[in-house]
């Protein structure tokens, strides 16, 4: 075990957490006192910031912060630094911490803040806001240790030694199989001890709450807070969505190379495409049918432990489970890995769909005889097929985004644009990465024309 790169990821990990998650306080209290319009931009934007592939938000900085940069003389930084990872991986992980704080702070009642008028500032933010919400902060800053301390390619392409780098070297350069599953065991070890710490923690996704409720916070936080929190989620949202995005879309040479790109590799996005689509697909279908026939295990923690397991830890097992059949080598190794790694998300989604149902009307349904498949079919899927569409979508871009399963597995011919993107970041081809990001953003966006348009359709055909 290398315990030089033990502590620096611990090290990297323990910052990312702390600095996330207070940009993710400031952005929550922003949110929970914004007016509904406002509110529900900037949860939009939250999500969408959390929802950018990592490789598109660190070839950006990357560009900027390069020795020749357009940015390095105005702000001298070293992006290939501790300091450099800790800042890019908090700008990746700040919404975990904004949304699962802001869903704590939207539990406070009206009454709460009403009962004692005096309570404002600072003193309003130590005695109910920070209690209201500090469980939930902690969920989210031991969540985002978790994920920093198995991430890889962010470290990897910003040539800062990590953790799971010792993971990679062992199964890649050294040939070292013992070695690398002795080096996974921290790797294995942290996710299963933040999955029996929040076993029985509630949280609460951010809601809909009252414009009253937002006037009166606002009012008692008090105008400074209020102005800090404003700053604070500018900044972020510039950082993590804004600069992405804006240089991506406004840079001359990403369309110039847009075309090249489609011309010369149409395989590679259609891999992209089917290794999304067919992981997310089946994930919800088999989710669906052990729901229809009343499988109700309590497992999912097993599920979330594969979640969070290094991604090439997956892809090695899969490789160890397989080598040895006719399917080692071909694309459905890919297609098992991805959903078994992102089945927990289908299953969660089911189970939060499920807890939504309306029992009335599943009673309805038994009392006109439906049973089994019958029921599910007519009484349940019309009130979950909007939530697993939605659960299917996170599938998909989490399949479509990943990187680390698929760099020891992928098949001759079976390369996706995001391993593509993986493996130019290290050479500094930027107009190329930048028309493959731009590429894998239209796959994104795919399904989501695809729904409403036939949803169009439908509603024209209904109506004709």
């Amino acid at each position: 075990m290398n315990w030089a790169l033990l502590l620096n990821s611990a090290a990297v990990s323990a910052a990312t957490a702390l600095l996330a998650g207070a940009a993710g306080f400031l952005a929550a209290l922003r949110m929970g006192t914004a007016s509904p319009a406002w509110r529900k931009w900037l949860q939009v934007a939250t999500l969408i910031t959390l929802a950018l592939p990592p490789f598109l938000v660190i070839n950006n900085w990357l560009e900027l912060f390069s020795p020749n940069g357009p940015w390095r003389r105005w702000l001298p930084v070293e992006i290939h630094s501790l300091g450099g990872t800790i800042a890019v991986l908090s700008v990746m992980f700040w919404p975990i911490s904004a949304l699962l704080t802001l869903g704590a702070l939207d539990r406070i009642e009206p009454s709460q803040l009403e009962s004692d008028p005096l309570l404002r500032g600072r003193a309003l933010l130590r005695w109910l806001l920070w209690p209201a919400a500090r469980a939930a902060a902690g969920l989210a800053a031991l969540l985002i240790f978790v994920l920093s301390f198995n991430q890889f390619s962010i470290p990897v392409i910003l040539q800062v030694p990590v953790y799971p780098e010792e993971l990679w070297l062992a199964l890649t350069t050294r040939l070292n199989e013992e070695g690398a599953w002795a080096a996974a065991v921290p790797m294995m070890v942290l996710p299963a001890v933040f999955l029996v710490l929040v076993r029985r923690r509630e949280f609460s996704w951010p809601r809909e709450s009252g414009s009253s409720t937002q006037l009166i916070l606002a009012r008692q936080l008090g105008h400074g807070w209020c102005r800090a929190a404003t700053a604070a989620t500018v900044m972020l949202l510039v950082a993590g969505l804004g600069v992405p995005l804006g240089r991506l879309l406004w840079t001359g040479r990403t369309w110039e190379e847009l075309p090249k790109l489609l011309r010369a590799a149409p395989d590679v996005a259609a891999n992209s495409f089917i290794y999304a689509f067919v992981p997310a697909t089946v994930a919800v279908v088999l989710t669906l049918a052990l729901w229809a026939k009343s499988w109700r295990g309590k497992g999912g923690w097993v599920l979330w432990l594969l979640f969070f397991l290094p991604g090439v830890l997956m892809g090695r097992a899969v490789i160890f489970g397989l080598s040895e059949t006719v399917l080692y080598g071909t694309s459905f190794v890919v297609l098992l890995a991805l959903t078994v790694r992102y089945f927990a998300v289908s299953w969660e989604g089911m189970s939060m769909a499920g807890s939504g149902l309306d029992p009335n009307l599943l009673d309805v349904g038994r009392m006109e005889g439906a049973r089994g498949w019958a029921l599910f079919r007519h009484f349940a899927w019309p009130q979950l097929v909007r939530p697993m569409a939605a659960t299917w979508y996170v599938i998909y871009l989490l399949a479509l985004w990943d990187v680390e399963t698929l760099v020891l597995i992928y098949p001759p011919g079976g390369e996706t644009l995001a391993l593509r993107i993986f493996n130019l970041l290290h050479y500094g081809h930027n107009a190329q990465v930048n028309a493959m990001c731009v590429t894998l953003l239209g796959l994104a966006v795919l399904p989501v024309f695809l729904w409403h348009g036939g949803r169009f359709v439908a509603d024209l055909w209904r109506h004709r």
